[in-house]
């Protein structure tokens, strides 16, 4: 008897599925990976701030890895316990050093807002790059790989400064469509920690982290030396919702490309 084809289909939609096996390792979800961009050190009263000692110690509890945006001038002059410090957090293998501008300047010529990296001057930012880095190896043995921006300010002139320094791999909020030769992370403000700036807030994270659960990372930003108590159990909160999700807490370095 003559197969229907009914059947014909069903035999090569058999066949297919044998034949061809999904792998498991296209199958597999790959976790969210997380950056937490905490911007903003500095030397207080000589040490570093019980607030960033905070973070750290909250990072050692949670197993997770977290960023530290050096502003590099607080690296001059003597603070043998600020630096000592900053070695220690970044020897422990769950914090990243970052290049957080050589003085995070804001400043006003004949009406114009300027930023240490927006307005300022080829020379002058390229000056600034070359002055931390020389900063963060003297003075911490440490090579700034990644960049970000003071006020997330930034110019055509950053390009091109940014370009002479081969070491600086990964730009943290740079511009959308910006053609670099680093790896570039946009700004998505609705799944920052804070809610306005200096604010954490769990509830507003939550809204924009439902609609940004599928991106391959997320890059988040906070100011921890802003953080009272109340401000850093709402940080807390969400780390610790991001953990139950299933997130994983990387380095810059360690995003997905493509």
């Amino acid at each position: 008897m003559k197969p229907t084809p009914f059947a014909l289909a069903l035999f090569a939609s058999l066949a297919l599925s044998f034949a061809a096996p999904q792998s498991s390792e296209a199958a597999e979800t790959k976790p969210l990976r997380v950056v937490l961009k905490l911007d903003d050190t500095w030397a207080v009263s000589g040490r570093l701030s019980e607030r960033w000692q905070r973070i750290d110690d909250f990072a050692a509890d949670r197993g997770i890895r977290y960023t530290v945006g050096v502003i590099a001038n607080s690296l001059e002059g003597s603070h043998p316990e600020y630096l000592a410090s900053l070695r220690a957090i970044a020897g422990s293998g769950r914090a990243e050093l970052w290049h957080h501008g050589y003085d995070h300047k804001a400043w006003e010529e004949e009406g114009k807002k300027l930023r240490e990296f927006s307005g300022s001057g080829f020379e002058h930012q390229l000056d600034h790059l070359r002055k931390a880095q020389a900063l963060a190896k003297e003075k911490l043995g440490v090579t700034f790989e990644t960049f970000g921006a003071p006020y997330n300010a930034t110019d055509a002139d950053t390009v091109r400064a940014l370009a002479e320094l081969p070491e600086i791999k990964v730009w943290l909020f740079a511009p959308r469509n910006v053609s670099s030769t680093k790896f570039t992370t946009p700004q998505i403000g609705a799944v920052n920690i804070e809610h306005p700036v200096h604010k954490p807030n769990f509830e507003q994270f939550k809204l924009g982290y439902a609609k940004h659960k599928t991106d391959p990372y997320l890059v988040m930003q906070g100011h921890p030396m802003s953080w009272d108590d109340a401000a850093f159990a709402e940080f807390a909160r969400i780390v610790d919702f991001l953990l139950a999700e299933g997130a994983v807490f990387v380095f810059p370095r360690d995003l997905p490309r493509g």
